[in-house]
């Protein structure tokens, strides 16, 4: 009989042994495991100095990632899981403490990030986002530091924190639009978007 734990180490060792055959391939997996999360910061930058609506949607989707790493947290607290590399399994691309492995922070960022444009209709960037937050996923147990239900957890945590957070939005965006309305009568928006 197959367990949920034989199915977990048997998928991470059919996706972990791809890496070590391809030196072109380790090197992309590697860069969206370590450094596509960059892209989360960066973004909702991005959409802080546009128009006002996006620093409404920046600040919503901030709080939908912090609401999903604050989740991913308490659980790693509560319930432990060895990483690959502690049980001796797969081949390891990427340094990591050898701390709990479920559920993914990575993923739970990235999805977090990703899932609220789809919500709010911005489908053509979500879908982008989407993608990357899957390939980051992929390339976490690729690298060997996550199991593939760490990463089914972090998608997981992300949909429910959005799906309950944009159910709520109402009262949220309210307080988040009065957030915004003092940033843009205040000094430092004078000082940034001077023209």
């Amino acid at each position: 009989m197959v367990t949920l734990e034989t199915a977990n180490i048997h998928g991470f060792v059919a996706i972990n042994s791809l890496a070590g055959q391809n030196p072109y391939l380790d090197a992309l997996m590697i860069f969206f495991a370590k450094y596509v999360i960059y892209l989360i910061p960066l973004f909702l930058l991005y959409l802080w100095f546009r128009k006002k609506e996006d620093k409404q949607l920046a600040l919503f989707i901030l709080l939908t990632v912090l609401v999903g790493l604050s989740i991913s947290a308490v659980i790693g607290l509560i319930y432990y899981h060895p990483r690959p590399f502690v049980l001796g399994l797969g081949t390891q691309l990427i340094s990591h403490a050898p701390d709990n492995s479920f559920p993914s922070s990575h993923t739970t960022a990235m999805f977090s990030f990703a899932l609220p444009f789809l919500f709010f209709k911005k489908y053509r960037v979500g879908t982008v986002f989407t993608i990357l937050a899957a390939i980051v996923g992929f390339s976490r147990v690729f690298c060997g530091v996550h199991f593939p239900l760490d990463i089914l957890g972090g998608v997981l945590i992300a949909l429910i924190v959005v799906l309950t957070l944009y159910i709520a939005r109402n009262p949220i965006m309210s307080i988040i639009e009065k957030i915004v309305e003092k940033y843009e009568q205040s000094r430092i928006f004078n000082i940034l978007h001077k023209q």
